[in-house]
């Protein structure tokens, strides 16, 4: 190779062994299986291999956006409040709870832990006397929010 009236040498080409090339195309096969699987067969659970529904459907422009939201009670106030799905707050996010819905739904009871977490955590804050679980779903018309929102309690943990 001759660079500005300079001879240069070729560099030198490395190969990888065939061990080696043997388990990139092994460990490549394996995850295009994971990923193969995961799209027939896979939930949400299997992530990053699953089926990604969430990239792949979206809501109608009159249709509804649906989101879940926990609310509490606060020591002997009746009111109940939207709560922060945040690690400072409870210590999960809102997926994480999210992704316990089934769990929660088979035993209402694993809310007490999160009031729990929200006493460990906030300690100036008056505990959670009642914790709830809520399904918002809010309304569009052609693709705008029309303000309308209906909600469902899925989910109640009374405290003792």
């Amino acid at each position: 190779m001759k660079v500005s009236g300079e001879l240069r040498a070729e560099p030198e080409v490395i190969r990888l062994p065939a061990g080696a090339r043997g388990r990139r195309m092994l460990a490549l096969l394996v995850v295009t299986g994971l990923f193969l699987a995961g799209t027939v067969a896979g939930t949400d659970n299997w992530w990053p291999f699953g089926p990604w529904r969430m990239y792949a459907t979206s809501t109608p422009p009159s249709g509804s956006v649906y989101s879940l939201a926990i609310q509490v009670r606060q020591g002997a106030d009746p009111t109940w409040r939207n709560a922060n799905l945040t690690p400072t707050s409870i210590g999960l996010t809102r997926a994480e709870v999210e992704g316990r819905m089934p769990r929660l739904t088979a035993d209402p009871g694993m809310l007490a832990t999160l009031a729990r977490s929200h006493s460990r955590l906030r300690p100036k804050e008056p505990p959670w006397s009642a914790v709830r679980v809520v399904r918002n779903e809010a309304l569009l018309a052609g693709g705008t929010p029309t303000g309308q929102v209906r909600s469902q309690t899925l989910i109640t943990w009374p405290a003792p």
